[in-house]
């Protein structure tokens, strides 16, 4: 794990009843101080920040989501002055009752494809292009854990995925594995999927013309096949990029 790029999913949503303009306040803060200053620290190579395309009540309103070249990059960040001074910042609007922060997990990137080849030849957890996101994530029982593991390490990434990021507007899929670390200890969850993909797309039509691809619909029977009680989402949203930052 240690020379695997990381990514730090740091997601919330206002309180309920708290008002909006607080809420606004609070997000104005996030993306012109939080952010940028984040950017200025040593390990962060990127953060980019969306909105829940369907504003669902089922998950986080908002987040953003780290980009970190290794694990000693991270554990760098961690180490700051600044970086801990703004946690501190940050866990001060969750007394003041304005911020619910729900989702803060650690995810190793497993496998990367682009649509583009990178130039370079190194997996990057960045991605340039692509304003719409799907997170998904299936709920699996420890003994489903490996065999998930297995099957999609075998047949998944190499018969379905690249077949994936080459339809029409997908730009690319990124596969993860919970590391178990965690940013915050004020998140209301504590409990993640331990596999994570991460689909980019150019607009939400995109997204739409996956749902109803042949290609995905072979993807989910060859899984019944394998787990034919099924397995159910754990997570399941899109989300809109506003903003990116890069170093």
């Amino acid at each position: 794990m240690e020379n695997r790029p990381l990514i730090t999913l740091a997601f919330h949503s206002s309180v309920p009843g708290t008002e909006p303009e607080l809420f606004e306040r609070y997000t104005n803060w996030l993306i012109h101080s939080y952010i940028r200053m984040m950017m200025n620290l040593p390990g962060l190579s990127g953060s980019d920040f969306y909105k829940n395309v369907k504003k669902s009540l089922e998950y986080p309103v908002q987040g953003n989501i780290n980009h970190w070249r290794n694990r000693k990059e991270w554990d760098s960040y961690n180490t700051t002055y600044e970086g801990n001074a703004m946690g501190e910042e940050q866990a001060s609007w969750i007394k003041r009752d304005v911020l619910d922060y729900i989702w803060s997990p650690v995810y190793e990137l497993i496998k990367s494809y682009r649509n583009v080849p990178s130039t370079t030849g190194l997996e990057d957890t960045r991605i340039e292009n692509a304003p719409v996101i799907s997170l998904e994530a299936f709920r699996l029982s420890p003994g489903d854990e490996d065999k998930y593991l297995q099957w999609f390490s075998e047949y998944g990434c190499n018969s379905f995925v690249p077949l994936f990021v080459h339809l029409p507007g997908v730009k690319g899929y990124d596969w993860y594995r919970d590391t178990g670390l965690r940013r915050r200890e004020f998140n209301r969850e504590n409990e993640y999927p331990k596999y994570l993909s991460i689909l980019y797309f150019e607009n939400i039509e995109a997204f739409g013309g996956f749902t109803e691809s042949r290609e995905l619909a072979a993807f989910l029977k060859a899984m019944r096949v394998v787990f034919p009680r099924g397995l159910n989402y754990k997570w399941y949203v899109q989300y809109q990029l506003v903003k990116s930052w890069r170093k």
